[in-house]
């Protein structure tokens, strides 16, 4: 429905209105994404780790309801904490034109005093432009005098009618010059950063094997300060150690962080488990039994075909490839036929289940130049001892430990862990704060449920995949029958749930995806929930990510009631924007 007001008198009557509530000290939850920012996140006496809501800086609410007053239908946003300028939104927030380019330059230059970015747009460069069901979106980067400023994005999201219907706004406004001239060279920046870190964790650093360190030269604010800044990656067989320095004084600026997204302790032709050997053979009492052949029976083997083999004798493929692993399975007639006592076996279900889970995301439609992932995911199943394995945000590879029961023997692992590589291909270095980082395994948990219950169906004659997860990964350290690494089906809440450690506040998250697959069914659940992600921010909120899903089964003309019903039942909406029931106004 279009406005029967003149245009400017409804955005004088928009920024009156602004002025006055910010005057008052009062904003609407629409308005600010919080309904109680003065909350204090306890509950019962405990607290609840929370993000906390950024709020709309005062002296940009008149600009806020110009574009609001362009906008038709309902508009969602959420603000930067630091500037205090649009971080997300997401409506309809301007007419239809030509999906290009200087489309979107032209929509940010309207609206820069707002998004407190130069006017002239000199700083923002475009680094990728990608097609997808919901529209075409343009991704800016920031670079200050040619020097990527770090984090400093723009993603501009049109629908199939032209219209913008999402922006993502990380721009860092740089409150002073910056020298783009180093005293320090890449190679002294990696000298300190290995002189930083502890001996405990220097281990692998001397490994010829591992990728050699990297030092980028990035403009960074981190404090509210601007400086040039070396960020210098050092890669290990374990960790990826990353070290902030400041190519002027060589300061370390903060303590290493380690980038890899870890899953906790779980874990041609082809010889594989059908997911893994208690799934195949329903018996929940078997055990590793040190990698033992004779501790899983035949029945729990299939014999599967091996595509896309790129007839390097090794398991190389378009979309998987072992090429990190230390001693790998060769066969000149592409026949891997391992059983378990063998890495090769390992090998052979980590080149199956990753490919079959990029034929799946390319079966739901994402292909071509709407593809998502549609790379060669390198993994290694004999480099790291522990009972753990990690996706790499740096190197883009995935890691399978072999303690306990080696994760690459259960699928679940296998693709929770690509579940992480998808993420990161669409937002990057996804997963930075405790309600992302959540949401990050959360969605790895769904992707392994729903990939195995398609797996599952087809492979054992109907019989759906359950709720349980890596069952046969999680015998060496959970209790149970069966034993699961996590479960599908809880009835965690948010916020009182939340417990500050990410698979298990990631449970809230799963459970809700779990719901939202069975109102909508596989297929349609599956492209909401990996498409939603084009709109989020690396740090988003459960809310954010909530107002996400709605938005992107809007554009691809889903019914979003019951996904809004079942988001406010776990408490999504709690300090946060209220989820609307229905579309917006196209």
């Amino acid at each position: 429905m279009k406005n029967t007001v003149p245009l400017p008198l409804y955005r004088l009557a928009c920024i009156l209105l602004a002025l006055f509530l910010s005057m008052s000290g009062f904003m609407s939850a629409h308005a600010l994404g919080a309904s109680d920012p003065s909350s204090s996140g306890k509950q019962g006496g405990v607290h609840q780790p929370r993000q906390p809501v950024a709020q709309a800086d005062p002296a940009l609410l008149p600009l806020w309801a110009v574009l609001e007053g362009k906008a038709k239908g309902k508009v969602t946003v959420f603000w930067n904490a630091g500037s205090g300028s649009p971080k997300t939104i997401f409506g309809s927030l301007s007419e239809p034109m030509k999906a290009s380019e200087s489309s979107a330059r032209r929509f940010l230059s309207e609206h820069a005093q707002l998004f407190r970015i130069d006017p002239t747009l000199s700083d923002l460069v475009l680094t990728r432009q990608t097609a997808s069901l919901i529209g075409t979106q343009f991704v800016f980067t920031q670079r200050h005098h040619g020097i990527p400023v770090y984090d400093g994005q723009i993603k501009v999201l049109f629908d199939g009618e032209g219209r913008v219907r999402a922006v993502n706004n990380s721009y860092v406004p740089l409150t002073g010059a910056v020298d783009p001239i180093p005293l320090m060279s890449a190679g002294q920046a990696v000298e300190v950063g290995r002189t930083h870190l502890e001996k405990s964790q220097l281990q692998g650093l001397i490994d010829e094997t591992v990728p050699a360190p990297i030092a980028n030269l990035v403009v960074s604010a981190e404090g509210g300060v601007p400086r040039l800044v070396w960020e210098v990656i050092h890669h290990t067989w374990g960790p990826t150690w990353q070290v902030f320095i400041d190519a002027k004084t060589g300061q370390v600026l903060k303590s290493a962080e380690d980038l890899n997204r870890y899953a906790p302790p779980l874990q041609g032709i082809g010889q594989v488990f059908v997911t893994n050997a208690i799934v195949a053979t329903g018996d929940p009492s078997l055990q590793d039994n040190k990698d033992a052949a004779s501790a899983v029976p035949s029945s729990a083997y299939k014999t599967v075909g091996l595509e896309r083999l790129l007839g390097t004798s090794y398991l190389d493929g378009e979309y998987a490839s072992s090429s990190a692993s230390k001693k790998r399975a060769s066969s000149p007639t592409h026949q891997f036929l391992f059983d378990r006592s063998s890495n090769g076996f390992s090998e052979t279900m980590g080149y199956y289940f990753l490919d079959f889970a990029q034929q799946r995301i390319q079966a739901l439609g994402f292909k071509g130049a709407k593809s998502i992932n549609a790379r060669q995911q390198v993994f290694s199943v004999d480099r790291f001892t522990k009972d753990n394995s990690y996706y790499s945000v740096s190197s883009k590879d995935i890691t399978f430990g072999t303690g306990g029961v080696d994760d690459a023997e259960d699928a679940e692992v296998i693709w929770h862990e690509y579940g992480h590589s998808i993420q990161d291909d669409l937002v990057d270095r996804f997963g930075t704060t405790a309600e992302s980082g959540a949401m990050g395994e959360g969605f790895g948990d769904y992707w392994a449920g729903t990939l195995g219950e398609r797996y599952n169906t087809a492979s054992l004659n109907g019989v759906p995949e359950k709720v349980c997860l890596a069952e046969w990964d999680s015998t060496t350290y959970r209790t149970g029958t069966p034993t699961c690494l996590r479960r599908l089906d809880g009835n965690k809440h948010y916020p009182e749930d939340m417990v500050g450690e990410v698979h298990d506040d990631g449970e809230m998250w799963s459970a809700a995806l779990w719901l939202i697959r069975s109102v909508l069914g596989a297929d349609r659940a599956d492209r909401v929930i990996l498409q939603h992600h084009v709109l989020l921010t690396k740090d988003a909120t459960f809310n954010m990510a909530g107002h996400a899903l709605i938005e992107t089964a809007c554009s691809l003309k889903y019914p979003v009631s019951d996904i809004a019903s079942i988001l406010r039942a776990r408490g999504f909406e709690t300090n946060g924007t209220p989820f609307s029931d229905a579309c917006p106004i196209p």
